[in-house]
């Protein structure tokens, strides 16, 4: 393999090289094209809208982690309906989306379950997760569990398919517990176990009809990708503002959940409006920093959804917004797997929640000096060999699944203002233990204005009456 620089390296690849569990990136390479996803497909997907939303982020997420392939057993070739893939047929979502149909599973590979899929789809693997959904709550667990699906609102079925694919990867990895155990997350009660009937929430009633993405990274185009699962009655209601002033390298496509490889070179804003105006909604764009100088005009959104990596956009949400949420992403062979997100107003401030640290100085893992000594032993010299690995090294390791799980606490955030729920100041979660999350109620604020809404529709029972019945 030829030398890799730093806007061609795979983030996910990267894991492995800063875990020590990769000896060089063609190592690194070669482990994730041995990672092979297999997913079950009940036919109750046809009408459940959660459900959709669990095969979509599992198949988007996954096929950007495991470089082996999705292979995709299903009982049945419905028409889906949740935005992303309406009016297309089961099998052609499926390609789309990175996976490919296959008669029958390997059963000495782990496989994902959604739904009830037919017996002769039943192979006993030796791995097997459940997917599960309930009302705000999305979960997964071993093929022990007893987990059902009930009704739910579609960032729900994100929320257990991105969780799905995070245990299975860190499984595949080695973690002696991750894919052997129940986790879950509500996006109603996150500081409630997901199984409480009170982290359920109501029925889904009302959507955001304006807000602004700012930066449409690994973060921005999971918030878009959650956004685009919400079921609007009119999607024309939404009027998305996309900020942004970079172009799409090849690294981009291992964690942007919008980006296809056919998009390098192409300006994040525009692959990004492609996709929310295939679905319906009205979009503008300002392709530039996000700084100080960038402010709303009164008639303008003023919700905002804010997705940077680095802490000087951030300081400069301040005061712009009536609601701003920031979601950040750790780094590193563990910290990948762990984010952190903070709304404002709160009882902190931009300027004190994102203040300067300073970076450790951490030696460089064996597998980026073996990187040094292979690329010096096919001729480079060694000076541009050392100035290459450090640079590689300073890319962020990342995983298209966390972004997904980070943006649906984003988006989760806006529509629990809009159904009256609790303010949170901080969330902070580390997909290694998924159940012990830390939250932080926002205190001494009045109830925010209502910032504007559009109805929602959903083609099954309301989440309330059906708890009713």
């Amino acid at each position: 393999m030829n030398a890799i620089g730093r806007d061609e390296l795979n983030r996910t690849a990267k894991v492995l090289m800063d875990g020590n569990q990769a000896n060089n990136i063609d190592d690194a390479y070669r482990r994730l094209n041995d990672l092979v996803l297999q997913v079950e497909v009940g036919p109750d997907i046809a009408t459940d809208l959660a459900a959709q939303a669990a095969l979509l982020t599992t198949l988007n997420t996954g096929h950007r982690a495991m470089l082996g392939g999705v292979q995709v057993a299903i009982t049945d070739n419905p028409d889906l309906s949740l935005p992303w893939a309406r009016g297309q047929k089961l099998v052609e979502a499926i390609g789309e989306f990175g996976g490919v149909v296959v008669d029958q599973l390997d059963p000495d590979r782990p496989a994902l379950r959604i739904g009830t899929p037919l017996p002769r789809h039943q192979a006993r693997h030796e791995v097997r997760l459940n997917l599960a959904w309930h009302g705000w709550c999305g979960g997964v667990s071993d093929s022990t569990g007893t987990e059902s699906c009930e009704p739910a609102i579609p960032l729900a079925g994100v929320v257990a398919g991105a969780l799905g694919i995070s245990e299975l990867f860190q499984h595949l990895l080695g973690s002696p517990i991750a894919a052997r155990r129940t986790v879950g997350l509500s996006l109603w009660r996150p500081d409630l176990g997901w199984r409480s009937s009170d982290a359920l929430g109501p029925a889904l009633q009302f959507l955001p009809n304006g807000l602004w993405l700012l930066g449409l990274g690994h973060l921005g185009q999971a918030n878009a990708w959650n956004l685009g699962c919400l079921p609007y009655e009119r999607p024309e209601e939404l009027e998305v503002f996309l900020v942004e002033f970079d172009q799409i390298i090849e690294a981009n496509w291992s964690t942007g959940l919008l980006t296809d490889q056919s998009d390098i070179g192409r300006y994040k804003t525009r692959v990004v409006q492609a996709h929310l105006e295939a679905l319906g909604h009205r979009t503008r764009l300002a392709e530039r920093r996000f700084d100080d100088n960038t402010i709303p005009l009164p008639q303008e959104p003023g919700l905002a959804l804010a997705g940077f990596d680095k802490p000087e956009p951030r300081r400069a949400l301040g005061k712009k917004f009536s609601r701003v949420v920031d979601a950040g992403l750790g780094a590193g062979p563990t910290g990948y797997l762990d984010m952190l997100i903070h709304s404002f107003p709160s009882q902190l401030t931009p300027m004190t929640a994102f203040e300067d640290q300073e970076k450790a100085d951490y030696p460089l893992a064996a597998a980026y000096e073996s990187e040094i000594s292979q690329r010096t032993g096919q001729g480079e010299p060694a000076g541009d060999a050392l100035c290459g690995v450090i640079e590689l090294a300073g890319a962020t390791a990342a995983a298209s699944f966390v972004g997904a799980i980070a943006g649906a606490l984003s988006v989760a955030d806006l529509l629990r203002i809009l159904h009256g729920g609790r303010h949170y100041a901080t969330i902070s979660l580390d997909l290694r233990s998924p159940d012990n999350i830390l939250t932080a109620l926002a205190i001494g604020l009045e109830q925010p204005t209502n910032p504007g809404f559009a109805p929602a529709s959903i083609p099954t029972p309301r989440l309330d009456e059906d708890r009713a019945a």
